[in-house]
C-alpha cells in the first residue's frame, strides 16, 4: 500500500521529469518484463481482484494498450521477437532451438552502437548470456550470478519455508545442505536483487551524459509459483491461505493435468489462481519498488518506462496448466504500458498491439535505425497514424509456436511411456483478425473463434462459419508468405556450458528430459 500510495501523489515523478522542452535528445529507456503474466488477470485491465493497485496509480500517467498478443506463447521466441522484431518462424528461437543466432541484430545491439550504455538483469535462465540473449548488453546479471547468488538462495528458501505444493522447497534444502549444487531455475524468484543490480550499474557509468538501455526479466509469475504469505492473505482466508502451501502443484501433476492423464477439483484450481494472483501482487510492488529507487537515485528523469509479458498462463482453462502447445488467449493475451508523460502522453488504445511492435518503437524514440533491410510486420506503435483509424482495414497479427514437440511432450512422454503422444505432435500459428482468431496446426486441427462475443474460446466456428473460416485461412496464408521454414533449418551448436546450463534444466537432451522442469 506503501507503494500505492507513493506512486499515485506523485504520477509524474517516475518518467516525465521536467516539461518537454528541458527533454534531452534521446530518453533513457527501462523495459520490464513480467514473465508469465496474463492481462485479463490484472486489474489495470478490470480483473475483479486487485492484482495491481500501484501498476493502476501509475499507469493514470501512462499509455496503456487494451489488445495486444505476444508473438508466441513461450519464453524463448516471445523474447526473440521482441528483441528482433522477426516473428519466430524467421529467427527459429523455440522449445527445440533455444539459442537466439548471433546473425541476428537485436535491440540492445542497436542502442548500444548509437550510443547507449545497456543493462540486462534477467531471472529467466533462457533470457541470458549463454542463450545469446545478452546480445549488445555492456552487462549481464542474474540471481544465480556469483554477486548474487547466496543472497538469492536465501531469499527463494523464504519464500517456500513450509511450501509442500512443488519439487522446490526440497530441492532448495538439499543445496543448502551440500547436497546438490545451484541451478539457476531453482532461484528464479528474487526480483528483490533486480533493483539492486541496476542502481549499480547505474551508478557506476562513466558517461552520464550518455542515455542508458536497462531490460529487466520478473520470473515471480512463473511457476512454482511461490508469494509470501502476506500477498496470499489478500487474497485468500486462513484456511485456504494454508491449504495454497499444499495443494499438489507439481510439474509431475501439471503435465498429466495439461494431457488429460489425471484431473484436478475445483478447489485445487481455485487455489492455484489465487496463488498466481498473489504472485502478481508480489511483482506488482517488485515494480513499485524499483521505480521508487530510481526515483531516489535521480535516474528516471527522461526516461520511457515500458511493462509488458511474453505471455501469459493457462490456470484450468481448456484443461490446461503452464503455457504448452496451445494457441489460446490465456497465453497470448499480454499487457503493455508506455509511460513518459512528456514524450507520450497518457490514455487507454484499443488499436491492435503485438509485444513484438515494441522493437521498432523503442528504436524510433531512441532515434536509432532498424537494420538494412528488415522485413518485419512489427509497427511503430507511436508513429503518426498508428492508431487504426476508423473504417481502415483491420490489422492481421500472427502468433507462432514453430517447434513441434513442445518440452512439455516430451516431459509427459517420460512420465507416462506408454502415453500416445501423436494429437500434441503439432507445430501452431493463430492469426488475429478484426474480432476472429484462427488456429492452424501443423496436425491438419482448424479452430475458428469470435474472440470479442466469446472471449474464453468455448465455441469452435470452424465448420459452422466455413466462409469465414475461408477467409481467415487465406489471410494467413498471406500473412506467412515469405516466412521462414524452422523445420529445415540445422540447429545451432551449443558450447558446453550452455549444454550443462540446459541439461541442468532439462532442456539439452530430449530423451532425458525432467519432467519437473518448466518449458523455455
Amino acid at each position: 500500500l506503501a507503494a500505492v500510495a507513493a506512486l499515485a501523489c506523485s504520477p509524474g515523478d517516475a518518467g516525465d521529469g521536467a516539461d518537454a522542452a528541458a527533454l534531452g535528445e534521446r530518453p533513457n529507456i527501462l523495459f520490464v518484463v513480467w514473465d508469465t503474466v496474463r492481462a485479463d488477470h490484472m486489474s489495470l485491465y478490470g480483473y475483479e481482484r486487485a492484482t495491481t493497485p500501484a501498476l493502476d496509480a501509475w499507469a493514470k500517467g501512462a499509455l496503456v494498450f487494451d489488445d495486444v498478443v505476444s508473438a508466441a506463447p513461450y519464453t524463448v521466441p516471445s523474447h526473440a521477437s521482441m528483441f528482433t522484431g522477426l516473428a519466430p518462424s524467421d529467427h527459429c528461437a523455440n522449445s527445440q532451438q533455444t539459442q537466439l543466432d548471433a546473425r541476428f541484430t537485436t535491440l540492445a545491439e542497436l542502442l548500444r552502437a548509437s550510443g547507449y550504455a545497456t543493462f540486462l538483469y534477467s531471472e529467466n535462465p533462457h533470457v541470458s548470456e549463454k542463450s545469446g540473449f545478452a546480445q549488445g548488453f555492456d552487462a549481464a546479471l542474474h540471481p544465480w550470478s556469483d554477486a548474487y547468488a547466496e543472497r538469492a538462495l536465501a531469499i527463494v528458501s523464504a519464500k517456500v519455508e513450509g511450501d509442500a505444493s512443488s519439487e522446490l522447497a526440497a530441492r532448495l534444502a538439499s543445496t543448502r545442505r551440500g547436497e546438490a549444487a545451484l541451478t539457476a531455475w531453482n532461484v528464479k524468484a528474487a526480483g528483490e536483487l533486480a533493483q539492486e543490480a541496476l542502481l549499480a550499474f547505474l551508478d557506476a557509468r562513466t558517461d552520464r551524459d550518455a542515455p542508458w538501455f536497462a531490460f529487466v526479466n520478473y520470473m515471480e509469475a512463473h511457476r512454482p509459483t511461490i508469494p509470501p504469505r502476506r500477498f496470499r492473505e489478500r487474497f485468500l482466508d486462513p484456511a485456504s491461505v494454508d491449504a495454497s502451501y499444499r495443494v499438489d502443484r507439481s510439474w509431475d501433476t501439471l503435465w498429466r493435468y495439461t494431457f488429460r492423464r489425471r484431473e484436478l477439483g475445483a478447489r485445487e484450481i481455485e487455489l492455484t489462481r489465487a496463488t498466481y494472483d498473489a504472485a502478481l501482487l508480489e511483482l506488482d510492488e517488485l515494480f513499485a519498488n524499483l521505480l521508487r529507487a530510481l526515483e531516489r537515485g535521480g535516474h528516471l528523469r527522461d526516461t520511457v518506462v515500458v511493462l509488458t509479458a511474453d505471455h501469459g498462463e493457462h490456470l484450468g482453462e481448456h484443461h490446461m496448466l503452464d503455457h504448452q502447445s496451445t494457441m489460446y488467449e490465456p497465453v497470448l493475451r499480454v499487457p503493455l504500458v508506455l509511460h513518459h508523460p512528456a514524450r507520450i502522453g497518457a490514455g487507454r488504445r484499443s488499436d491492435p498491439a503485438m509485444n513484438a511492435d515494441l522493437f521498432p518503437t523503442l528504436l524510433a524514440l531512441a532515434k536509432a535505425s532498424p537494420p538494412d533491410g528488415l522485413a518485419t510486420s512489427a509497427r511503430d506503435l507511436l508513429a503518426d497514424g498508428a492508431a487504426t483509424a476508423d473504417g481502415a482495414a483491420p490489422r492481421a497479427r500472427l502468433a507462432e509456436e514453430t517447434a513441434e514437440e513442445s518440452t512439455g511432450v516430451v516431459a509427459m512422454r517420460r512420465l507416462d511411456p506408454a502415453w500416445d503422444a501423436t494429437p500434441w505432435l503439432r507445430s501452431q500459428r493463430a492469426l488475429y483478425l478484426g474480432r476472429y482468431k484462427w488456429i492452424e496446426s501443423s496436425n491438419g486441427e482448424r479452430e475458428l473463434y469470435d474472440v470479442e462475443a466469446d472471449p474464453q474460446e468455448s465455441r469452435d466456428l470452424a465448420e459452422l462459419r466455413a466462409i469465414d473460416a475461408a477467409r481467415m485461412r487465406d489471410a494467413l496464408a498471406t500473412a506467412t508468405r515469405g516466412l521462414g521454414a524452422c523445420a529445415d533449418r540445422p540447429p545451432l551448436e551449443l558450447d558446453p556450458d550452455e549444454r550443462a546450463l540446459l541439461e541442468s534444466l532439462g532442456y539439452a537432451q530430449p530423451g532425458a528430459t525432467d519432467a519437473s522442469e518448466p518449458a523455455p
